[in-house]
């Protein structure tokens, strides 16, 4: 009679688990299912293409205000809007005024690209890219084209600091800034720049 018993307990806890089995199971299911789905949203998608990777040339649309990370008026002195990286190295600004519009230049260069064979890191001959009317090019520069006053209570100018990570939209512009460098998208035009690599779609 005991062992009847014994083997009626066994029978009922074997059911109940098994029936736990198939509860984790299908609630399982979902939460297996759903992550992938839910991977699909262009906000987890997007980093993975980052300022700092050479991509074919984009859509030839305007950046959206929704793609900015930053307010723009921050880094706006008078018409332009300036700013510069996180080590101060590179500085950017976006212009109003041709032939210019947005560019940067570097303050030291550990690579110079084949493009300036005349350029040399020195004082008078900075390494610089631009973006402007459809196209972008590199740029030897002897003057602070785009750097902004200070705005820290120092001498050096640049403007403000746009943090890694962060993404500045203004006059049809999105430039993000990077731990490898900063990356400016101009309706499919652009350039990536920082010291040891610069280039240009």
């Amino acid at each position: 009679m005991r062992s009847a018993i014994v083997v009626a307990a066994l029978v009922a806890l074997a059911g109940g688990l098994a029936a736990c089995d198939s509860d984790q199971g299908s609630a399982a299911q979902p939460a297996v299912t759903q992550p992938a789905g839910s991977s699909a949203p262009t906000a987890e998608a997007e980093p993975t293409v980052g300022p700092d990777v050479t991509v074919a040339p984009g859509p030839t649309g305007l950046p959206s205000r929704d793609d900015a990370t930053v307010d723009a008026r921050d880094y706006q002195q008078r018409d332009n809007f300036y700013f510069q990286s996180p080590t101060g190295n590179i500085m950017c600004g976006i212009l109003v005024d041709a032939p210019f519009g947005v560019g940067c230049q570097l303050s030291h260069a550990d690579v110079i690209p084949p493009q300036l064979p005349n350029c040399s890191d020195a004082p008078d001959r900075k390494v610089a890219v631009h973006a402007a009317g459809g196209k972008s090019e590199f740029l030897c520069t002897s003057q602070g084209i785009f750097i902004g006053e200070p705005v820290d209570g120092t001498n050096k100018g640049g403007g403000a600091t746009l943090h890694y990570g962060d993404t500045l939209v203004a006059r049809g512009v999105a430039c993000t800034s990077t731990e490898q460098g900063v990356r400016c998208d101009a309706a499919g035009h652009g350039f990536f720049i920082a010291a040891d690599q610069q280039y240009l779609f």
